[in-house]
């Protein structure tokens, strides 16, 4: 992210945490395509608005605790992702999103170096057989207990910690073996 925007959105934040309601319009602008993104990810179309607008709520409520040396979009998205899990925790709904959707992980807004990165986990997951990527979605992004990943996946609590621990193992390997191809 440009350092100008770093500012511009530093300042909106200070601005919210003064009491300065208008601000929130701004940092909507600058940041409103990826709290939808992030939003959409979790929870789906139906619930996104719902989600991004209980976070600029949050944003508001919470301004004052953000420290000017944070990245203003981490500290910004990580509201909007705790608010969708919030959300589905509390409605007991699954995203709609399903987890091949949500591992496409390499958007062109990263740096180059990022986006390298990103395509190369998002290969190791993509080898991952089905019920491991399935059970990798629910542990890491829609921030399941084992419990409530065999409940949802219908194996018993065992089976569900062998799976994730298996998925972990391959990933591993996966990403190991692509550091080596680079």
């Amino acid at each position: 992210m440009p350092d100008r925007e770093s500012e511009q959105l530093n300042k909106l934040l200070s601005g919210v945490a003064g009491g300065e309601a208008e601000y929130l319009d701004g940092i909507y602008l600058f940041a409103g395509k990826r709290m939808f993104a992030v939003a959409i990810s979790l929870v789906g179309r139906d619930y996104a608005e719902d989600v991004v607008h209980d976070s600029l709520i949050k944003i508001a409520r919470f301004a004052y605790k953000y420290r000017q040396d944070e990245n203003p979009y981490g500290w910004i998205l990580k509201i909007v992702r705790n608010t969708a899990l919030d959300l589905i925790r509390k409605k007991k709904a699954h995203p709609t999103a399903s987890a091949e959707e949500f591992f496409s992980l390499a958007s062109a807004d990263y740096a180059p170096d990022k986006r390298d990165d990103a395509i190369m986990l998002e290969q190791a997951i993509n080898k991952l057989a089905p019920d491991e990527r399935r059970a990798t979605y629910l542990k890491y992004y829609v921030d399941m207990t084992v419990r409530e990943i065999a409940a949802e996946m219908k194996i018993s609590k065992s089976a569900a910690d062998r799976l994730i621990k298996r998925a972990e193992d391959n990933l591993k390997i996966n990403l190991s073996a692509g550091r080596n191809n680079v």
